[in-house]
């Protein structure tokens, strides 16, 4: 039996760690990110494409910064490495509330992308990976969906902050809730593998069992998979699916230019996250019951019933709008959940990491590049309805490709 502390094994301490960091890490500076548009634009006279492009800087540094952080985690403690990341990130989010010019939010644009790259991309897989050697994936997905959960819950606190303290002083107080979330977390509980603990990962009997009935060597090996038109197809394909992505970050402010209060935003933001969660366990069942074609579909689709409401449902009624949050929020669970099962659905377990890693980035890209040409779209027209005609073209685009390419 694997070595425990107490009753229960320390690997479910790492589970509860990783649901805090991504619980601070996206449901906070992520998650709330769109509330302040309107409010920080308003105030520093510039445009809503001027403010959201230092959440593309964050992502296009991500993009540069993830195939260096398995390097930097094997040569430090990743202890150490999480805590600096976690503080510099509390730091910049928070700095915000004292910028008096657009181009302080690109430095912490910069400093966020480090921070989030070891945060939201490299850190939890690969500590899971080590500690869980049997229900890794449903726990990985687990703590996944705190994403989801720490969104539902923040941004109605900000968007209640926003109204009643003002974006400055929410900015600091969000960004003092992002540390105190993480760091009690990344300093005393967080270790990268069992071995420093003096235990062996949960599972670990059994799954040395099972090694032995499993051929992971089945699939296309990477040299060969880069030469095939599925891997283009999936690397698109996962792209577009990170520019659908980015219409959550506009969908506050669009809410707003419709004369909707912060507070309300944020509910609808709440959908949204809580949308989000579910779909990635609703999805994740359809895919075992039916398979991934009907899943991209109704994934998709589920998103594109959501652009509509949201879009044409106005201030007549809260009803239209709150379903189509939960319906986008199923929408956007497909970024993170769909990609991965292409993936193995198509080129098998042979090399799915080195696979896996290449095909992620192009989500990092299309969200970096989305975030700012959505929000250019908006000050050219003055309202988000060409880019949400456009995002119901990229899904329609989306739906069609994975068929072909499946």
């Amino acid at each position: 039996m694997s070595k425990k502390q107490g009753k229960i094994h320390y690997a479910w301490w790492i589970a509860v760690a990783c649901c805090a960091i991504y619980a601070g890490s996206v449901g906070i500076i992520v998650s709330c990110a769109g509330l302040f548009y309107k409010s920080v634009s308003t105030e520093l006279g510039v445009g809503t494409a001027d403010i959201v492009l230092y959440t593309t800087i964050m992502y296009l540094v991500i993009t540069v910064t993830l195939p260096f952080a398995g390097k930097i985690f094997s040569k430090f403690d990743i202890r150490f490495i999480l805590s600096i990341a976690a503080l510099t990130a509390a730091l910049a989010f928070g700095l915000m509330g004292t910028y008096t010019s657009v181009y302080q939010f690109y430095v912490s644009g910069v400093v966020l992308g480090i921070s989030n790259s070891f945060l939201i991309y490299a850190a939890v897989p690969l500590i899971i990976n080590n500690w869980f050697k049997v229900k890794m994936g449903t726990v990985l997905g687990f703590s996944m969906t705190f994403m989801g959960i720490g969104g539902a819950i923040f941004a109605p606190i900000a968007g209640y902050l926003i109204e009643t303290i003002g974006w400055r002083n929410s900015y600091m107080t969000l960004g003092a809730l992002v540390a105190l979330l993480i760091l009690p977390f990344t300093i005393f509980v967080i270790r990268k593998n069992p071995q420093e603990k003096n235990m062996t990962a949960y599972g670990e009997e059994i799954a040395e069992k099972l090694s032995h009935s499993v051929d992971n060597q089945i699939g296309t090996p990477l040299n060969q998979a880069i030469k095939s038109f599925s891997f283009y197809a999936v690397f698109i394909f996962t792209g577009l699916l990170g520019l659908i992505v980015t219409v959550s970050f506009h969908i506050p402010n669009h809410l707003q230019s419709q004369g909707s209060s912060t507070t309300f935003a944020a509910t609808i933001v709440t959908c949204v996250m809580i949308g989000q969660t579910s779909g990635k366990f609703l999805l994740g069942w359809l895919n075992d019951k039916v398979g991934i074609k009907i899943t991209n579909t109704v994934g998709i689709g589920s998103g594109m019933i959501g652009i509509l409401l949201i879009l044409f449902s106005g201030n007549s009624s809260t009803l239209p709008l709150y379903i189509g949050g939960l319906a986008f929020g199923i929408g956007y669970s497909t970024s993170t959940l769909l990609p991965p099962i292409m993936i193995k659905t198509i080129f098998g377990n042979r090399d799915y990491a080195s696979i896996y890693s290449i095909i992620m980035a192009a989500s990092t890209l299309a969200i970096a590049a989305g975030t700012t040409i959505f929000g250019f779209a908006y000050d050219i027209t003055g309202s988000y309805y060409a880019v949400f005609f456009g995002v119901l073209a990229i899904q329609t685009f989306a739906i069609v490709l994975s068929v072909l390419t499946l």
